[in-house]
């Protein structure tokens, strides 16, 4: 198989079902290797202390980690799952080794993004644009402690279960479980509306945003408090049914 073919479900799944067999893993390793150059290229390395080829190995140890991880019966593909897999790894290779000052890993690629805005302003502007015109477009630029991406395991998502309950927590294994919860959020944002989904993140404090209450929730939507209820129950049923 050449790098440029793409490589179809079944041939996926049948490669996945030898593993841990080389042969398949190298072929699995090589039909995704485009996956990494796509994280990698994101990350600036002009000013830091690791090159491409390092940010490249850490994305292929995120790869091969995420080939033994994956479930096929998950219903995502591949691709879909070890994605998240070589982020988390080049992006922990990046902040740990590519600055000689660590900061958490969080504010990092909040300090990251930042940066990228004020590059694309600084273009469009002709001039450094103010702390306050990043803000407009980012707003956690101006907000950087405890500004988060991740999913909150510890999230509820009724009235007496927590997102941890879903994915089966493991203290041992808390970024693959993180991972996984992320990726269930994924799949239910495809399978109800857009202000169904915005209503279950913003009840339940999902994805790093705040938690509403049933009134304030009820009041933004012009729905009533029941119905939010109901809203929240039928998509952590969905969520559930996704385990």
């Amino acid at each position: 198989m050449s790098k440029t073919e793409l490589m179809t479900t079944e041939r996926e799944i049948e490669l996945i079902r030898l593993m841990p067999d080389k042969k398949a893993l190298d072929e699995l390793v090589l039909a995704n290797t485009g996956l990494i150059h796509k994280v990698v290229h994101r990350f600036p390395i002009k000013n830091s202390n690791c090159s491409y080829d390092d940010l490249f190995q850490a994305g292929i140890e995120g790869l091969i980690h995420g080939i033994g991880k994956y479930d096929v019966t998950r219903g995502y593909r591949l691709s879909t799952y070890c994605y998240r897999w070589i982020q988390a790894y080049v992006s922990r290779y990046y902040q740990n080794q590519g600055k000689t000052i660590r900061i958490p890993v969080h504010m990092a690629n909040v300090d990251m993004k930042t940066r990228k805005v004020s590059e694309q302003l600084t273009h469009e502007l002709g001039r450094t644009p103010t702390d306050s015109e990043v803000a407009d477009i980012y707003p956690e630029a101006e907000k950087l402690n405890g500004v988060t991406s991740t999913v909150s395991l510890n999230a509820t998502i009724s009235e007496d279960e927590e997102l941890e309950a879903l994915c089966g927590y493991d203290k041992t294994e808390e970024m693959d479980y993180q991972l996984q919860c992320e990726l269930m959020l994924d799949k239910l944002k495809t399978e109800v509306s857009p202000r169904d989904f915005n209503i279950f993140v913003y009840r339940n404090g999902l994805l790093g945003k705040s938690e509403h209450t049933l009134g304030e929730i009820s009041e933004y939507h012009g729905i009533t408090r029941a119905r939010v209820h109901q809203i929240t129950n039928e998509c952590f049923n969905r969520m559930k049914a996704l385990v």
